[in-house]
């Protein structure tokens, strides 16, 4: 169902609903209205005919007072004619005909003074100072009871012998004037007078007042309140009204109770009036004309007006549809400036912007499909093999490299475990690795093994990172890996060559070492062997030089035959302190006070536990010999990331000069008297062979502190 039915639809139900309900409700009150108007003109009836009743009956009113009367009587016909509407002729010329009066005029108070508005005397209309100078002037008075808002002229008027009256109703906002002639007022005139301005009246009726015998003055065929009902009425205390239905029209009786010296009386009338169902049915019918002509008149327009609506949002609907299909020109053309104007405007606005954005969105796809491309073909041909590993640590993509460095086939290890891809005792993708990328972490390039498909190990290096989508969020893991077993090889024979530079170094050192000790003994054995005598003196030093040429060797051994390492989980903290407690004796001797300052959370790391506190054991015991007057050793361990410690010994000895630093490790190079210059350079490698660093840096006159930097021990996927 299309919009326009829709609204159509709608509005004709609402029309039609609002039309029928305004039947229904008209219908209510005007059935309501006509009855009290029949109640209203009844009483008003009764009360004019009471009043002449009156008069006729006590005999004592002059032609005067009869005249008033009928004034009354005429003002009120005119008042219930006229409403609060000004008169047109017609009207003045009916109610004339139907009261018998000689003059009538509607004057209205205007600013204080009255003014003419109708007029049946030739020459008064629109006239002030006349009738105003007459009412000011009038020595009438405001009558009361059934007179009331009634003033009478006192003085004829003119030659004519006319006497007015003035009445002033509370439902019209006009003075009605109303004047007769002074003849023709008597008793028996009064029924001839109501029959007439009323022909309505059927029966006129005047009762004792207790209802029962003979009318005193009856008029028509008296059979209207002979019944039961009608004595009924009769018999009542106060002022009755009852219908009696009669084809096409009703009855309506009244029964109103009066007195004339003293003595009560009960007036009854019968006026036909027409049926309030047959005027509210007429009244229906010409509603229900009226309603189906405003209904049929206002489905036409509002048809017209919604084609005429509707028209321009055809054209909208069109151009909507061909921007979503891709065609943004030409623009829509309409000059509306309403809303449906505005509309065309913005979707014009809409279609111009849809075209930039697609414009840039094409090109930003193009640009993208371009990258893609080259990325793909740089993935590809790199020598480098590349692996992107799903959160699930299933591979998800390999490139040619990677198959050619391994020797499967692309299909063959995608969607699989990187667990059967790595040697699970010696692997560096850890959980706790992969935890530190996504949250925003950088891991350098490790050494790693993967297995290829013939079974065998190769040593690669292997480099991790995250792949974070365009909102941030870690969708995966990308591993660069490098084939180094060429390398380590290389590498290898790099450190037998360095050994043997080393060897070489060692040797020289140890000739040169050596051969001035060897130079002292001989030249005391040829003096002895000279003098034929025994020097005790020059036994002691030649026994300090066999000693010296000893402590050389022995550390040359140590250099040239190191133990089997068996690297074990440790916690460098026990490591620290078991050579700690072993040296505390030593330290107190020499007025050495060791501090210990160590995290509380556990620090494993994977050593050699001999070989690292040999290290300990050389530090401290340099440490111990730089504070000759005693002094405070610290030892700190922290964790300053999650895959190191770092060890600290600091001490309060007469420090190193800056310019000799730089040469610490070199073999055989020391600054003490005694020592050998070989204690730095065994720690050194033994720290390089636990993947470790060693920095020192010291001070004169302060002291000396050698840090080391040792990986954490993690465990292993799978």
């Amino acid at each position: 169902m299309t919009v326009k039915t829709r609204l159509s639809l709608f509005i004709s139900l609402l029309v039609g609903f609002m039309l029928v309900l305004n039947l229904g409700i008209n219908d209510y009150f005007i059935c309501k209205t006509l009855q009290k108007q029949y109640d209203r003109f009844t009483e008003n009836v009764s009360v004019q005919t009471v009043e002449m009743f009156k008069a006729y009956w006590k005999g004592t009113h002059s032609s005067l007072s009869a005249a008033s009367n009928h004034l009354v009587l005429a003002t009120r016909v005119a008042e219930q004619t006229f409403g609060e509407t000004i008169p047109d002729e017609e009207q003045l010329k009916e109610v004339i005909e139907q009261t018998g009066v000689s003059e009538l005029e509607v004057l209205e108070q205007v600013k204080g003074r009255l003014i003419v508005r109708a007029s049946m005397v030739g020459g008064r209309h629109g006239q002030y100072e006349s009738i105003q100078s007459q009412w000011e002037q009038s020595e009438g008075t405001a009558g009361e009871g059934d007179r009331e808002g009634f003033f009478m002229d006192s003085v004829p008027r003119g030659t004519e012998d006319l006497v007015s009256g003035y009445y002033i109703g509370d439902k019209s906002p006009f003075i009605i004037r109303a004047a007769v002639p002074l003849r023709g007022f008597g008793p028996e005139n009064a029924i001839q007078q109501v029959t007439h301005y009323e022909p309505q009246v059927l029966e006129i009726g005047l009762w004792e007042v207790n209802g029962e015998g003979e009318p005193k003055l009856v008029h028509g065929a008296g059979t209207y309140f002979a019944g039961e009902i009608g004595q009924g009425l009769l018999r009542g205390s106060g002022q009755a009204i009852a219908y009696a239905k009669v084809p096409d029209s009703v009855v309506m009786r009244s029964s109103y109770p009066f007195e004339v010296e003293g003595t009560p009386y009960r007036l009854s009338l019968a006026i036909e009036r027409v049926d309030i169902g047959i005027l509210s049915r007429l009244h229906a019918r010409n509603e229900m004309f009226s309603a189906v002509g405003i209904f049929i008149v206002l489905m036409i327009g509002t048809w017209i007006i919604i084609r005429a609506t509707l028209k321009p949002l055809r054209s909208i609907v069109r151009k909507v549809g061909e921007v979503a299909n891709g065609s943004f020109d030409p623009p829509l053309k309409m000059g509306r400036r309403d809303e449906i104007g505005e509309l065309a405007q913005q979707i014009n606005v809409m279609s111009h912007n849809l075209k930039k954005h697609t414009g840039e969105l094409k090109a930003a796809s193009d640009e993208n499909e371009r990258i893609k491309e080259q990325l793909e073909s740089i993935i590809e041909n790199t020598v480098d093999s590349i692996v992107i590993i799903g959160m699930n640590c299933n591979l998800i993509k390999v490139n040619r490299s990677f198959c050619q460095m391994f020797g499967y086939a692309e299909e063959e290890v995608l969607f699989r475990g990187i667990k059967e891809f790595v040697d699970p005792e010696n692997t560096c993708f850890t959980q706790e690795d992969m935890l530190e990328l996504i949250n925003g972490g950088t891991l350098l390039p490790r050494e790693d093994v993967w297995k290829r498909r013939d079974g065998e190990y190769i040593k690669v290096s292997a480099s991790l990172s995250a792949l974070r989508s365009s909102s941030g969020e870690v969708w995966g893991f990308v591993s660069v890996l490098r084939d180094i077993s060429t390398k380590s090889q290389m590498e290898e024979l790099l450190r037998r060559s360095e050994k043997l530079t080393t060897v070489g170094q060692l040797a020289a050192g140890v000739a040169h070492e050596i051969r001035n000790p060897l130079t002292t003994l001989r030249g005391f054995l040829q003096l002895q062997q000279e003098s034929g005598k025994l020097n005790l003196r020059h036994n002691d030093i030649m026994l300090a030089e066999l000693d010296r040429i000893n402590l050389i060797v022995s550390e040359f051994l140590i250099l040239a035959k190191p133990q089997a390492a068996r690297y074990e989980v440790k916690d460098v903290r026990f490591v620290l302190g078991d050579v700690i407690s072993l040296l505390d004796s030593e330290g107190h001797l020499k007025n050495a006070i060791f501090h210990t300052r160590f995290i509380h959370e556990p620090c494993l790391i994977s050593c050699e536990e001999n070989q690292l506190k040999q290290v300990f054991i050389n530090i401290i015991k340099n440490a111990i010999e730089a504070m000759p007057q005693g002094g405070n050793v610290y030892f700190d361990i922290e964790r300053p990331s999650a895959d190191s410690f770092t060890i600290c010994i600091t001490d309060e000895g007469v420090g190193i000069p800056e310019d000799i630093i730089p040469r610490i490790g070199d073999p055989f190079f020391t600054a003490k008297e005694t020592g050998t210059g070989l204690g730095i350079m065994v720690s050194q490698r033994i720290i390089q062979s636990h993947k470790g660093t060693m920095h020192i840096s010291s001070k004169l006159g302060e002291g000396t502190s050698i840090t080391l930097v040792l990986p954490a021990f993690v465990e292993k996927i799978g």
